[in-house]
């Protein structure tokens, strides 16, 4: 009988644990399913916070394009509130919606304060540097928050991005400076400017060679020089203002000088794979004794033609008695055309603006401005052949001119350097 009432309390306490598990299993999924709704809600709102801010940015960068100075505040406006309202919210579920009263508001100093446009007069307008978008979305019902109560029912996000203007990222710059012209009589865009190469391989006349400064504050070598024309360039700008240096007396630079038409000489051997060259698009050389379209000798404004025909078919050089050039080289005919499939930009280039005389004085002289120039032709054997010695860059207008070839619209530069044409950029 005592057996029979241990087994008995025995069953009874093995239910009563069984109960307990019961509940605390109950217990656990309860507060894992509050977790997991309350993650589910969180993250609805992360992810519409995301979108929120993918909108803002984008309102922001529409509206400060349009910061130009002259343009009446209403224009910006329009632009941030057009382009904002194109993307979606709520899981891509619905539109952003914006206003024309609050969401977009500018400012003169990044620290503000940001007021509408209806708060700026017109002798605001050219000082204003700031757009503000900001995007918010109300009433964002929650899945689990309101089980928890009634005023965690919906939720509210929002988005804020600020937007200026800077520089925008140019085209890396040759060692060689342009001279200042007289006011009188400024460059034109497509005209020539012509250097003579002398005997002791120096350039005179409208622009020669020079030296920028390297990050330890020393005047680069001859070496560095070559070593610029033999690669993208010098891409890290001085500002304007900033002082190069004569070259005094170089040696020849003739071999740098064509790697960027894809000819190479002692001792810049041609790399046995044709995609390892780095010539310009183009290897196409005008000179003028070259026929430009069957016409008669060009003396002015290559760039149409090397823009449009020259560069997209990948044109190699023509070869010397084409082109009416002496070039000294390996293979002084047409280059492989893969050498220009797979070339870069290095023929559109900037150059430093910079009173030349003072240059010569000197030996120094401060950069006034960046002008664009293509280079036109690879340097001849010597000074004795077909162009005696002169070579030929075109100049393409100021680096700060919008529809200068030499910027790259959209992409930020550097901000203190004053060389590009002004495009948007996030600042928060």
């Amino acid at each position: 009988m005592r057996h029979v009432m241990q087994a008995g309390a025995c069953g009874l306490a093995r239910r009563g644990e069984r109960g307990v598990v019961a509940i605390v299993v109950a217990l656990t999924l309860a507060v894992l399913i509050a977790f997991a709704g309350l993650a589910l809600d969180l993250g609805k709102l992360y992810t519409a916070k995301s979108e929120l801010s993918n909108a803002a940015d984008a309102c922001a960068l529409a509206a400060a394009r349009d910061l130009t100075k002259a343009e009446a505040l209403a224009t910006p406006e329009a632009a941030g509130i057009s382009v904002g309202e194109k993307n979606r919210v709520l899981l891509q579920s619905e539109n952003v919606v914006l206003t024309t009263n609050s969401n977009v508001t500018f400012s003169k100093q990044f620290t503000g304060p940001y007021l509408t446009k209806d708060q700026f007069s017109a002798a605001d307008v050219p000082s204003i540097g700031f757009v503000r978008c900001t995007v918010n979305r109300a009433n964002i019902s929650n899945w689990f928050m309101q089980v928890i109560s009634a005023t965690l029912g919906t939720s509210a996000v929002a988005a804020t991005a600020v937007a200026s203007t800077t520089q925008s990222q140019t085209t890396c710059a040759l060692p060689v400076s342009v001279c200042q012209p007289p006011a009188a009589s400024p460059f034109a865009k497509g005209h020539w400017l012509a250097s003579k190469v002398g005997s002791n391989n120096q350039l005179t006349g409208n622009f020669m060679w020079v030296k920028y400064y390297n990050p330890d504050g020393s005047l680069m070598t001859v070496p560095e020089i070559k070593a610029l024309l033999t690669s993208a360039g010098q891409c890290s700008l001085p500002t304007i203002g900033s002082k190069v240096g004569a070259t005094g007396n170089i040696q020849s630079m003739d071999g740098a000088w064509n790697t960027r038409f894809g000819i190479y000489q002692n001792p810049y051997n041609s790399p046995p794979d044709p995609s390892a060259a780095v010539p310009d698009f183009t290897g196409y050389a005008y000179s003028p004794v070259t026929p430009f379209n069957g016409g008669a000798p060009l003396t002015s404004n290559a760039f149409p033609d090397f823009r449009d025909q020259r560069r997209p078919g990948h044109k190699p050089y023509q070869g010397d008695t084409a082109s009416g050039l002496s070039v000294k080289g390996s293979n002084p005919g047409p280059q492989p055309a893969s050498y220009y499939t797979n070339g870069a930009d290095r023929r559109l280039a900037l150059v430093p603006v910079v009173d030349c005389s003072a240059l010569i004085g000197s030996q120094k002289a401060p950069i006034q401005s960046w002008a664009c120039v293509l280079m036109l032709h690879p340097m001849e054997k010597n000074i004795n052949q077909a162009l005696n010695g002169t070579i030929y860059l075109e100049y393409r207008g100021d680096a700060t001119d919008p529809t200068s070839p030499c910027a790259s619209q959209g992409i930020p530069g550097s901000t203190t350097a004053g060389i590009g044409p002004m495009v948007p950029v996030l600042v928060q």
